[in-house]
């Protein structure tokens, strides 16, 4: 298990290469610590819900940095969609899309939707760039514990599970992302975080 404390060509090498291997990654986000992997990969998937203790019929949401990459997981989206996008990301908002065909049917436990984000945190944005494809993403912790705010929270819990971790200091907001939803061209709230999208 590697631990980076530094982003730099090198590092970012590393984290890229990890990702391309089905590895799995820690790293630190606007809201909490995220534990993440290729959201295409079916094997690194299950791997991220075994180390997780994350039962399947649970969701993962992906995380990336840009609309174009939302457009790889996403199918077009509505004027309530695209406007909510443009204003609250990136930001502590995820919004559940309908996903294309070639987003794994595990990843969003058979549903015909996934749930995307685009963190506003610096080094996150940096690893998410640097991927051609969107992370699978869910909090560092075992289901049903409090999310890991900063690597001491979670490091003897999963040194021995991920290939990597990046140590980023304390999350600073430690409350996990809005969630919403447009239907009928409604937004519902599915949970409630720190923002308050109108």
């Amino acid at each position: 298990m590697i631990i980076i404390k530094e982003l730099n060509e090198e590092s970012m090498k590393i984290i890229r290469k990890v990702l391309d291997e089905d590895g799995i990654i820690i790293f630190p986000t606007d809201t909490v610590y995220g534990i993440g992997c290729n959201c295409f990969s079916e094997n690194a998937i299950k791997k991220l819900f075994d180390f997780k203790e994350r039962d399947y019929s649970k969701p993962i949401n992906v995380l990336t940095d840009s609309v174009e990459k939302i457009n790889l997981v996403a199918k077009s989206l509505n004027e309530i969609e695209d406007r909510l996008i443009k204003k609250y990301l990136p930001g502590d908002m995820t919004i559940i899309l309908e996903k294309k065909n070639n987003v794994p049917s595990i990843l969003t436990a058979n549903l015909e939707t996934v749930g995307v984000r685009i963190p506003n945190h610096e080094i996150a944005l940096k690893i998410l760039k640097e991927s051609p494809y969107p992370l699978a993403t869910t909090s560092v912790n075992l289901s049903g514990e409090s999310p890991g705010l900063e690597i001491s929270d979670f490091l003897e819990e999963f040194k021995d599970k991920v290939d990597l971790i990046v140590d980023g200091g304390k999350s600073k907001i430690g409350i996990a992302s809005t969630i919403v939803k447009v239907e009928d061209y409604q937004i519902k709230v599915l949970r409630q975080g720190k923002l308050k999208v109108e």
